[in-house]
Order: C-alpha cells, then structure tokens, then sequence
C-alpha cells in the first residue's frame, strides 16, 4: 500500500535509516530545475505499479510517496540497487484490503485504467517504519495490460498527451486567467494554500494550460475520484473546466470556513467585551461603596435560584430583562426594592411542577357526597364545573365563589373540590379585596 505523505523527510546521518542512491540527478537538482521534460522514448514500455489510496499524482509535480505495503517495499529495496528508475503511480478506487486475500486477488480491478510515470529521485527506509520514496512525476500513461501479479503488479503501458483544437487558444488563455484568479483567492483566504504554492511554484511552467489545469487541481481537496477524472481527461479544455468546478467549489468552501470563524470570533469578543464591563462595573460599585466586597450579589442569588427552575423561553427571557434592569439601577432606588421583589415572587414559584387534573364526573360525585350532606345545588354546580373541564380539556382560571356566614362549610366544600379533582388544597386569607383582577392579575 502506498500514500502522499508529508514532504518534509529526515534523510539526516542516521544509523538507523538507509539511504538508497538513485543513479543520475540528485534531489536538489531536481527541485532547482523550473520544469523538467523528458521525451517518450526513453520510458519503459512496462512499468511496476504503485497503487495510491489517498488521490492521484499529476504529471510536473514532486512529491513523497510512503511504501507500506511489504511486498512492494522488498521489490523496491531489491530493484533500487539496479537500473530501475520509474514507477507507474496509479490511483486505487478502494482501500487496501490486503488482510483478505479474496480481495486482494481483484486489486487489478479496482486500479483506473490512467496513471503517471513517476521517476525516482530518492527513497529512504528507517528502522521499521514504512519507505518513503521522493518521485518526480512525469507523464500520464494508460494501462494496456497487466503482465504480472505476484509479488507486485507491472503493467504493459502507453504514454498520452494531452490534446487540444488550436483554434481554442484564446479561450485557454482566458481559463487559465481565471484558475489564477481562483488560486490568488484561495491563497488570500487559506495561508495553507500559499505554503503549497510556494513549494510548487518552482517547479512547474503556470504559462502551459495543461499543466496549470493540474497544478490547480492538485491544490484542491476533492476526492480521489474527482482528481482521477481530471488525471483521465485528455482534452486540454475539458481540463480546465473540471479544474475550474473544483477551485470555484474550493473557494466557495474556504469563504464559508472564513465566515464561521469570523461569527465565532465576533460572538466570543462581544461575550468577552460584556465580561470585561462587568468586572470594571463591579469593582467601581466596590470603590464607590454601593456594594461591600464579599457579600453575596443580589443578582448572584437570583442567578442561582433560576439555574434550579424550568422556565419557559418567555419566563426565562423576562427575568433576564429584569436582572439586567437591577444591575443597572442603584440600590438606594425604590425602583431597585420594586424589581426585586418581582424577582423574589418570580423565582419562588414552582415554574415546571403540575399536578394531573382528574376529571371524573362519578368520581366526584362520589367524594362530594360522602365529605358533605344535602348542599344540592352547590354539589351541581361544581360537577357543572368539572363537566366544563372534561370539554376543554382544563379548568385554568376558573373561579369558584362560596357565599354564606362563618361555619357553613365554604372551607371544607374548597377541599373536597380539590380532592375531586386531584389538586392540592391551599388556603389564603384574601380580606380587604375588592375586586377579582386582584387575584387573576
């Protein structure tokens, strides 16, 4: 199995790592050249394959390559030593499966049928991890036959070009203008693309459409599948059209990630801002004696009692308005002992906690009878009550009133109501009222 990896590889004096030389030029001369050509004639008809699972290399470009698959690492360190020097890279459209041997036997299958020539530059192995090898990539190539399977796959090749109607070149010029454009965008909105611009610029020629269409593919992070369908178009103008797709859904991406850092950021000053207000507000309360250091804050309390409730959005939303009404206002306000006794009857309520009504015309009948003899008239209008409820489904604000002197049992009619419909009995003392928005209100 094989993978891009990280460009930057230790090839420093190491005991441990062996350094194997490539015959011709070496690493530096390579990454100093702008372009490299190499005419068809001098690569091999067939090749060795190195199958890659991340994406695929495109021709003009210098890359890493890790080695991980054993068989090919042994064949590699064998043929290194002789006049081997190219490998075919092709792009694999599964993921390694080599702990299956049913699945490895059809790996052939799942190989695209276009790859690139790769030239060796260097390789290296260390210790017991995997090889790297540091390949110049060249042309694109087409697998015509698998020659041999065992240990690793070599396959007979045909080398491409791309092609082009010439009349087209004014319309190339104009695309490549536009991926310039594209990439200079992407390079303002994503530092990583100007690293990975620096590092390739130097070596390929922006000034060829083709292997600009490349470049700008190459910089994306579309899918392996979507970069081997620009490996695999020849059309020079097709490829820049594909290439464009990618860079314009690259740079929608890259603003989309700019635009939620920037709401993260702005959210995080602004709560940060209100913080730093506060602390100043509370240490110049403190300075001014408004408030003693150490006693507990008023709104902390209130705070922590509201942590405790179930509010509702709207319950919740007012007590907020509230709290931030009594931070602002000075405790020797009678608007502040106003507030704050709203606050107190606000958070003191059992926000959230219900008891089920029971409904039961039978039921209730049954307990008003057996609590209270005679009172006919009394007992229907309250089963009238209870009916009501059944059709709407509640009895929220309803009022019941019980006329009649001292001892005649308002109260304890009051009790059994309650106990009929399976509500609690409280008693308040309401005397001096006059008007019944007092008590609704």
């Amino acid at each position: 199995m094989s993978k891009t990896s990280d460009p930057e590889l230790e090839t420093d004096d190491n005991p441990q790592e062996e350094i194997i030389e490539i015959e011709g030029d070496s690493l530096e001369a390579i990454t100093e050249e702008k372009s490299l050509v190499i005419s068809e004639d001098i690569f091999p008809d067939s090749l060795l394959i190195v199958p890659l699972y991340d994406r695929p290399l495109f021709p003009k470009m210098l890359l890493p390559v890790i080695i991980s698959d054993e068989k090919l690492e042994n064949v590699l360190e064998d043929e290194l030593k002789g006049p081997l020097k190219y490998v075919g890279l092709v792009y694999s459209y599964e993921p390694d499966v080599q702990n299956d041997e049913t699945e490895a036997e059809n790996i052939p299958d799942r190989l695209a049928n276009i790859g690139a020539v790769g030239r060796i530059v260097q390789a290296s192995k260390h210790g017991n991890d995997p090889m790297h090898i540091i390949v110049q990539v060249m042309e694109r190539f087409e697998i015509l036959e698998i020659i041999a399977e065992d240990p690793v796959f070599r396959a007979k090749v045909e080398y491409l070009q791309g092609t082009d109607d010439q009349k087209s070149e004014y319309e190339l010029k104009a695309f490549s203008v536009s991926i310039i454009n594209f990439i200079k965008e992407l390079v303002q909105l994503n530092p990583l693309f100007k690293e990975e611009l620096g590092l390739l610029m130097g070596r390929i020629n922006l000034k060829d459409p083709a292997t600009l269409a490349d470049f700008a593919a190459s910089m994306t992070t579309a899918s392996g599948k979507e970069l081997q369908e620009i490996l695999e178009t020849m059309s020079i103008k097709e490829r820049i059209e594909k290439a464009l797709n990618l860079l314009r859904h690259e740079l929608e991406v890259a603003k989309l990630q700019v635009k939620i850092s920037q709401r993260v950021e702005d959210r995080m000053s602004q709560q940060q801002r209100e913080f730093f207000l506060r602390e100043q507000l509370k240490e110049i309360k403190k300075e001014l004696g408004i408030t003693k250091e150490g006693s507990e804050s008023e709104t902390e309390k209130y705070e922590a009692r509201i942590k405790k409730l179930k509010l509702s959005e709207e319950a919740k939303e007012r007590i907020e308005e509230e709290l931030e009404k009594m931070r602002l206002i000075e405790p020797a306000s009678p608007e502040y002992h106003v507030t704050r006794t709203y606050l107190d009857w606000l958070t003191i309520l059992p926000w959230g906690i219900y008891s089920k009504d029971v409904f039961n015309i039978q039921r209730a009948a049954r307990i008003l009878n057996r609590d209270h003899y005679g009172l006919i008239d009394v007992k229907d209008r309250i089963l009238e009550l209870i009916s009501v409820g059944i059709i709407n489904g509640d009895l929220a604000g309803s009022i019941v009133l019980l006329v009649g002197p001292p001892g005649t049992g308002k109260t304890s009619v009051g009790q059994s109501i309650a106990k009929a419909i399976g509500r609690k009995f409280y008693r308040f003392s309401l005397g001096g009222m006059r008007d019944e928005a007092e008590i609704k209100g």
